[in-house]
């Protein structure tokens, strides 16, 4: 089987044996997204192994996260086991050798994520694989979110959404690669991180209007305090980046789209349009309408001013 891969990816070429004599299924489906590549899988219980040899020089390397859904997963690299369970996921190295046994029917989310965007070498990975993915951290546990959003809302996501939700997830395993390397042992570079993931996680959810530091701490898994103590050195605070994440948003539908003012208000998370024409001036020195009649010129006939 050939998981999915495009040019910034690695192509593994896999093999899969049954276990058990039961009525065979498999399911599958792939997508490849802003440099990443994702398969969800469905299927009986089986084993399966990754056909390759050391990668040639030269030759891209990925790393690839599983979301197991339901089942089991043994993964068998770098001379070590590591099995995972419903709600847990792994991180490894696509690179090199590898094989799974999955010993139930299970249900998994794969993405395979280049090693440079990442900012791994090439022995940080084999360190990632070697070592048991940290199931209990925060950093996994918002990755974990991540992919079952990925896995649900992908075929709704546009262009945006999809870009954002890339780079979330790179930032995401970028956290729990760091936690396998010792790279971010410091206090400041893990404030540097959770700024960069909660401001991935801003431009992904631009669109909810219950979009706040709560919220945000609780999918994280840190608290509020720790959250706003993450941007205390950045050039802007959170609700700052969650401002400019959102007018950013409306001035792109407000020159592309044919959208009233109060349908992109709360395409970008403000139900009260009043509010958001506020936010907009004090921002643009004009209305939202004013804008969009300079940036695309016409009478703005029938939007709201």
């Amino acid at each position: 089987m050939l998981l999915p891969s495009n040019d910034s990816c690695v192509l593994v070429q896999m093999s899969a044996k049954t276990l058990r004599e039961v009525p065979a299924y498999r399911r599958m489906s792939r997508r490849s997204f802003e440099g990443l590549a994702m398969s969800r899988i469905a299927s009986v219980p089986q084993a399966v192994t990754a056909h390759l040899d050391e990668v040639p020089a030269g030759q891209i390397e990925s790393a690839q996260v599983q979301l197991v859904h339901s089942g089991r997963l043994i993964l068998d690299q770098a001379d070590h086991q590591t099995e995972v369970r419903a709600g847990e996921l792994v991180v490894y190295d696509a690179s090199r050798p590898f094989s799974f046994v999955y010993p139930d029917e299970f249900r998994t989310t794969i993405v395979q994520i280049p090693a440079h965007a990442l900012g791994v070498t090439n022995g940080e990975l084999l360190t990632i694989s070697a070592g048991a993915v940290s199931r209990s951290s925060a950093n996994a546990g918002v990755l974990a979110a991540l992919l079952k959003a990925a896995d649900t809302n992908y075929d709704g996501l546009g262009g945006n959404s999809r870009r954002a939700l890339s780079r979330t997830l790179v930032d995401a395993v970028r956290l729990v690669a760091a936690e396998h390397t010792d790279r971010m042992s410091t206090v400041d570079d893990n404030r540097v991180a959770l700024a960069s993931a909660a401001r991935s996680y801003v431009a992904a959810h631009v669109h909810d209007p219950t979009l706040s530091a709560v919220v945000i701490a609780a999918r994280m898994h840190v608290s509020v305090r720790t959250l706003h103590a993450a941007f205390e050195d950045e050039p802007e605070t959170l609700g700052q980046a969650i401002r400019r994440s959102r007018l950013e948003a409306a001035r792109t539908l407000l020159a592309t789209t044919s959208q009233t003012v109060r349908a992109v208000a709360e395409s970008v998370g403000y139900f009260d349009v009043t509010h958001f024409i506020r936010v907009f001036k004090n921002s643009e020195g004009v209305t939202p309408a004013q804008w969009r009649r300079r940036q695309v010129g016409g009478s703005g006939s029938g939007l709201l001013s």
